[in-house]
């Protein structure tokens, strides 16, 4: 029969036990915390707004009407003014510098497409020089949700609702072979929106096909003023009658119902029919709800993310960017279906974005803390 170790080796060897327990759990608690944080991490150093895309579109606008001689001026209410910061100006907000690339007395408006496209890729390229990190899990599966793919054109789309996106899924159900005419195509693009356009993570599961495609196929994106697109939204889900429209009315009145409960006060929409008359600033109360947690902001409805947040163009190397708000989109995107290879008779459609004084006239009827909400989301 064996003997009992003594009994003050029995305790060595279970406090021995005991410290290596509690340093498997702090080992294990410190990798799952890092695990989790990562993404929070690289999420900090992101940029989760659009002014990549405002550095070009203010630096244009303003370069434009320089060469013009007129002045550019915003009809915004000085209490929407005095929402900004210190020293800020609406139309000035952190610009790149593109005057250098434009030759004298030019107009971007002036350059071919080839020159104006490559100089408003290199401007946001410069944007982004600060913002170079991977994309997280999450975003990945964002992104390839968005992408539209094209073999037979060997392209990449990434579709950015309220910027020319119904004229863009007419032009590629045509070259997908879906559709022989423009008419038919802008028809049934917009009754059925991305029906027959196939997205890259449902074509292709395998990552290393959709990393080729990445890196060899053509890829391409429009991007337009975000109020201005965010005010388009507000226009489309008040005025048209379907069902994304009434699920998204219903749930502003309910987080306007929510915040009056909050202050203490009650509804003054309590009717069920309340969802069929929303106003704007009751519409920026509810894409602004997420003020001051940048990492919400990729739950955003698609329709009012961020563009940054659906394309992530600091993460993917686009060959061109079309500015839906321009004067020159019609030969921008000209240019690129010409590069795609698509047929000669093959046109793109025109759009008619809403000008500046009907967003204005909006942006107008909101506080400076509401504005000022719309400033740090876009």
């Amino acid at each position: 029969q064996a003997k009992m170790p003594p009994v003050y080796l029995r305790f060595a060897h279970r406090r021995a036990l005991g410290m290596t327990l509690l340093f498997l759990v702090l080992a294990t608690y410190s990798v799952i915390t890092v695990f989790l944080t990562s993404g929070r991490m690289w999420r900090t150093h992101a940029p989760w707004n659009d002014k990549i895309f405002t550095n070009w579109i203010h630096q244009a606008r303003s370069l434009q009407s320089n060469v013009s001689g007129t002045a550019t001026t915003f009809p915004v209410q000085a209490r929407v003014v005095s929402a900004l910061p210190p020293g800020k100006q609406v139309d000035r907000m952190d610009q790149v510098k593109v005057e250098s690339a434009v030759p004298p007395g030019k107009q971007v408006d002036q350059l071919s497409a080839e020159h104006r496209l490559s100089l408003r890729r290199e401007s946001i390229k410069t944007a982004c020089e600060r913002f170079q990190r991977p994309l997280t899990t999450k975003e990945k599966r964002m992104l390839y949700a968005t992408l539209v793919v094209d073999d037979v054109h060997r392209s990449l789309w990434c579709a950015v609702r309220k910027s020319g996106t119904r004229s863009w899924r007419a032009v590629m159900l045509i070259l997908g072979g879906k559709f022989s005419n423009v008419s038919a195509a802008l028809d049934h693009a917009s009754h059925h929106d991305f029906q027959y356009l196939k997205r890259l993570s449902a074509k292709y599961r395998n990552p290393r096909d959709i990393e080729y495609r990445l890196k060899h196929y053509t890829k391409f994106m429009s991007f337009r003023e975000p109020l201005g697109r965010l005010v388009s939204d507000y226009r489309q889900i008040s005025l048209h009658d379907t069902s994304f429209r009434t699920k998204k009315c219903k749930a502003v009145v309910a987080y306007n119902n929510k915040i009056s409960a909050n202050k203490g006060g009650t509804s003054r929409r309590t009717d069920k029919d309340a969802w069929k008359n929303i106003s704007f600033p009751q519409f920026v109360n509810y894409v602004t709800r997420f003020h001051g947690n940048k990492d919400k902001y990729e739950d955003l409805d698609g329709h009012w993310r961020p563009m940054n947040l659906i394309c992530y163009p600091c993460q993917v190397d686009y060959d061109y960017y079309i500015d839906f708000e321009s004067t020159t989109v019609t030969d921008d995107s000209s240019f690129i279906l010409k590069a795609l290879g698509a047929p000669q008779w093959l046109e793109m459609p025109k759009s008619n974005p809403s000008g500046n004084e009907t967003k204005y006239s909006f942006l107008s009827q909101l506080s400076a803390s509401q504005y000022q909400r719309l400033l740090s989301l876009y």
